[in-house]
């Protein structure tokens, strides 16, 4: 015989499995690219970036920009 307790029995069952996938927010860039660099360079992008500004941010500006320039 099985025994129940009261709140057990109108407890709404919930089996709930939240995976890395849908949980947070969507990803903007669903590419990641491994991009070596010289130490001097990076020096040069950390003394270009803004006040708050990523470096990651100027990286992607850069690309993008320098991607308008040669479809022109």
């Amino acid at each position: 015989m099985l025994m129940f307790r009261t709140y057990d029995i109108f407890r709404p069952v919930v089996n709930i499995v939240h995976t890395k996938n849908d949980m947070g927010r969507k990803k903007l860039w669903t590419t990641r690219l491994t991009l070596p660099l010289a130490a001097e360079t990076v020096e040069r992008l950390d003394a270009a970036l803004r006040d708050g500004e990523a470096r990651l941010d100027l990286i992607r500006e850069a690309i993008e920009r320098e991607l308008k320039r040669r479809k022109a």
